[in-house]
């Protein structure tokens, strides 16, 4: 991959709105934010702040109604570069773990072989190679979402996206995974953007990011 110089990602004037006419939802406005190689960021608010629709356009996984996403690092194209984790593990109940962490990898075209061999190395990373021939079923809460952020990191990606990666995981759990994305994140040099409600997994992260009634009121990354 050709190192390009600029943010990882960038977005100016940024909206969603959802619906029309009286049935519209204004999930976010006027959103202006830059996140760098490197940064480590918690995004915090109240539920139904906005949190989730900001991370999904970041990401690339929703287009804006108004304004503008870049991600200027990454050649402008987000797909296979970004990594997402979401509040469940979502694991795919027919596949085995291996198979699971290996997906976003053969969707993105790698080779079979290749991604199966970069999904063995993601869950040696975290601890987790003796889960490779389990179903997701055989798994606790915790050793799932672990599951899901081995799939997320198993494509090296330069940005990593965590949507309340913790919501359902005690804190032990949650202070494990946490601590797993930000380690992931200081040894890669990608960009880790966290939304939480957890005070204690906001305080890990040296940026936040405030969002209220769809705008990002407050930025310090």
């Amino acid at each position: 991959m050709t190192t390009i110089d600029g943010p990882v990602v960038e977005c100016r004037g940024l909206a969603r709105t959802y619906g029309r006419g009286t049935r519209a939802v204004v999930a976010v406005h006027g959103v202006g934010c830059v996140l760098e190689p490197g940064a480590q960021v918690a995004v915090t608010g109240p539920s139904g702040s906005g949190k989730t629709t900001l991370l999904h356009l970041l990401a690339g996984l929703d287009r804006p109604t108004a304004g503008q996403v870049t991600w200027p690092a990454l050649d402008d194209e987000p797909r296979g570069k970004v990594a997402v984790v979401f509040q469940g593990p979502s694991l795919l109940p027919p596949l085995t773990v291996a198979e699971n962490v290996a997906l976003p990898s053969l969707i993105f075209g790698c080779p079979e072989a290749a991604a199966r061999s970069g999904a063995l190395d993601a869950l040696g990373t975290l601890g987790l190679g003796d889960l490779a021939d389990r179903l997701p079923d055989e798994l606790s809460g915790g050793q799932a979402q672990r599951v899901a952020v081995a799939r997320a990191l198993a494509t090296r990606p330069r940005l990593i996206v965590a949507d309340e990666p913790t919501a359902h995981l005690d804190s032990a759990h949650a202070s494990q995974v946490i601590g797993l994305l930000s380690e992931v994140s200081a040894r890669t040099g990608a960009a880790l953007l966290v939304a939480t409600h957890d005070r204690a997994v906001a305080g890990r992260l040296p940026g936040r990011w405030v969002m209220r009634d769809g705008a990002l009121r407050e930025a310090d990354s």
